[in-house]
């Protein structure tokens, strides 16, 4: 091959490369995260990179209309606390009950996700917003299911939350509990957001994955793309 032929397809590459950098950086693992880039192939590994970098995870909420106040991190013990900690502000929706705290990556992930994956399926499938987003807690010095042994929960150190439903503008209520079976749009609406939310954290649970979790999604930051 010629220096010349060489030359055009090294410049051709890195012109493709540009353009994919521009057109879609939320599939590639190098380009930085936005709040404002749709969930893509690098999206929860990207956030999960935001652990122990509270910085840098509350750059990507200055330069975003949603916000959050960032509060003291704090250890009750070896393994349970407030890690990376905020409080959720100015969200697409209000949070129940109202005030939120956790770790800022599942901030960020919560952020994404919202506005990317729920509110355009909700406008969608259901004709109305999310107004909003039922949740049973963050923070719980707990091992997984409440053992007496074994491994801690996300939970234990506020990088998970259980959502349990949603209120649209409109006024109808969501719950996971009595619409996640059926053929109609209100499921249609929760099997898209769990789906399409397993590009944004890295474990997802909802109702399919065992009895624990037939009322809730569990969304947590670290995982290896568990999603069911």
């Amino acid at each position: 091959m010629s220096l010349l032929v060489f030359g055009a397809l090294a410049f051709a590459g890195w012109q493709a490369l540009l353009w994919a950098e521009a057109e879609y950086p939320e599939h590639l693992p190098w380009t930085p995260l936005s709040l404002a880039h749709p969930p893509g192939m690098a999206t929860a590994m990207k956030v999960a990179a935001l652990s122990g970098d509270k910085p840098a995870c509350l750059a990507l909420f200055e330069e975003s209309p949603l916000a959050v106040t960032p509060i003291d991190d704090r250890m009750e013990s070896e393994q349970c606390g407030l890690v990376d900690a905020v409080a959720l502000e100015t969200m697409t929706a209000s949070y129940n009950p109202g005030t939120v705290r956790l770790g800022c990556p599942l901030a960020a992930s919560l952020a994404i996700w919202e506005q990317h994956v729920v509110q355009p399926a909700a406008e969608r499938l259901l004709g109305s917003p999310v107004a909003t987003i039922d949740h049973y807690g963050t923070y719980s010095c707990r091992r997984l299911y409440g053992r007496s042994e074994g491994r801690w929960s996300a939970h234990a150190t506020a990088e998970a939350i259980d959502i349990t439903g949603f209120r649209l503008e409109d006024g109808r209520r969501i719950q996971l509990k009595s619409d996640w079976t059926g053929d109609d749009e209100t499921a249609a609406f929760l099997r898209v957001i769990r789906d399409e939310g397993c590009s944004v954290f890295g474990t997802l649970l909802g109702p399919d994955y065992n009895a624990a979790h037939a009322d809730h999604f569990h969304l947590q930051v670290t995982g290896f793309g568990t999603c069911r």
